[in-house]
Formats: structure tokens, C-alpha cells, sequence
């Protein structure tokens, strides 16, 4: 039997699998600094009441690489603010 993580928990894991991605994003030469909005939607996203944070990982790379592909197929560089585009639910980079 398994408690469910606290809050504070889930955003201390969400920090660190983003912190790995960007550090691999910056490997390739895009450069992201993300906004205080970016970790609570990266817990409210990757986060699940039953599985908890095991999906989390999954999530943030899928959400951060959308951000960064979009960029990329709009010709724009993918380095910035990495934020939260409350309108389209996803992340951007500004």
C-alpha cells in the first residue's frame, strides 16, 4: 500500500524531470528557462491519483518536446522562456 505523495512531493519530482530535459534539450543547443507556470501544469498533467508520479516522466517529455517541435516547424529558434498557453492547455516557448 502506497500514500499518496504530497504536493510538495509531486512538484519536487516534476522539477527534477525537468531539469534533466532541459539539460538535454541544452545539449542541443536550445536553451529554456522556465516560468513559475510551468511546474503546477507539469503536475497537473503528469500526475495520476491511482499511478502517481510514474507517468510524470512521460509527460514532461512529451510536453516540453511539443513546445520545442513547434518552434522548430514554424522556423523560430527554441530557446526562451519556456511557459503555459492557457488558451491551447500546452507549453510554449516565448
Amino acid at each position: 500500500m502506497f500514500h499518496r505523495l504530497s504536493y510538495e512531493h509531486q512538484l519536487e519530482i516534476a522539477e527534477k524531470f525537468l531539469a534533466r530535459e532541459i539539460e538535454f534539450l541544452a545539449a542541443r543547443g536550445h536553451k529554456l528557462e522556465p516560468d513559475d507556470t510551468v511546474l503546477p501544469f507539469l503536475v497537473r498533467k503528469g500526475f495520476h491519483p491511482k499511478l502517481g508520479a510514474r507517468p510524470m516522466r512521460d509527460a514532461v517529455e512529451k510536453l516540453v518536446g511539443d513546445a520545442i517541435a513547434e518552434c522548430l516547424l514554424t522556423a523560430r529558434a527554441a530557446c526562451g522562456v519556456l511557459a503555459v498557453d492557457d488558451a491551447r492547455d500546452c507549453l510554449v516557448v516565448r
